[in-house]
């Protein structure tokens, strides 16, 4: 029985272990070691976008982040990444920007319980 740390809404690990059909420590580590590497980088492509006015590239970005937070239980940005694709593909600039507003908020959120849970499955597996 997988153990929930933090914020289910921010990140459930019920719906990382029910996808990877594995509770195991070292596939948890795995998995959000991966995911936020991988985050990292699209979150960046994200702002980079959104600052160059680019917004078929925010849609994608954004597109790309959505699926990777889906399956990995980060439930409140996938909804949030998902709201901005579809905002960046109606070109509908203002909901852009109230969104990356939204997205810039709730990333460091996000970034300390990935790496809240990363810290506690490590220490329980040493």
């Amino acid at each position: 029985m997988i153990v929930q740390i933090g914020d289910p809404l921010i990140l459930n690990l019920q719906i990382l272990t029910d996808i990877y059909d594995d509770e195991s420590p070292e596939t948890i580590v795995d998995a959000l070691s991966g995911f936020y590497q991988a985050a990292k980088l699209y979150h960046a492509a994200l702002q980079e976008s959104f600052l160059a006015d680019d917004l078929p590239a925010v849609s994608a970005a954004a597109h790309s982040l959505s699926g990777i937070c889906g399956l990995t239980g980060v439930i409140r940005f996938a909804t949030l990444t998902h709201q901005l694709e579809l905002a960046a593909k109606a070109k509908q600039k203002s909901s852009v920007a109230q969104l990356m507003s939204e997205i810039s908020v709730h990333w460091p959120v996000l970034e300390d319980q990935v790496n809240m849970v990363l810290r506690t499955y490590l220490q329980s597996d040493a």
